[in-house]
């Protein structure tokens, strides 16, 4: 029964310190990301609000843009550092806006864009990683 004993205490130990990372807060953020769509007449415009939760660095907040139609010059499928989409600090946290509009992910040729078959993700990556946590996805309404 001893051996039983420390033989089941070994294996839970090596297992709970595969969650270190998690534990001691290294591990991926928690953050409440909220997409706000418009419709104006410079076309389609999406902000994303980040609301609430941990602080981030800038340089690990990026963002997908996938299948966006910026009419007059093509599709654009690229990631984005947030500080493309407006946000100027170095760091992310509640009340920090990013903006997908024409003006931050279409070159200068295009004359709208259009959201409506696009997905955009809002993803964490560790720094000198491509490991990373999908904070928000958001669908277009026709996606």
């Amino acid at each position: 029964m001893v051996a039983i004993t420390v033989l089941l205490a070994a294996t839970a130990a090596t297992f709970f310190v595969g969650f270190e990372d998690s534990l001691t807060g290294t591990g991926a953020p928690t953050i409440a990301v909220q997409g706000d769509f418009n419709v104006d007449s410079s076309g389609h415009e999406l902000t994303l609000r980040f609301k609430s939760g941990d602080v981030a660095d800038s340089e690990n907040v990026k963002v997908y843009v996938t299948n966006a139609d910026c009419r007059g010059a093509g599709i654009v499928s690229e990631r984005f550092d947030v500080s493309q989409l407006g946000v100027s600090g170095s760091t992310v946290a509640a009340g920090t806006r990013a903006k997908v509009t024409a003006g931050t992910v279409c070159p200068p040729s295009a004359s709208q864009l259009e959201l409506s078959r696009t997905e955009v993700t809002v993803s964490w990556l560790r720094s000198g990683s491509t490991d990373g946590t999908v904070l928000y996805r958001w669908r277009g309404p026709a996606a």
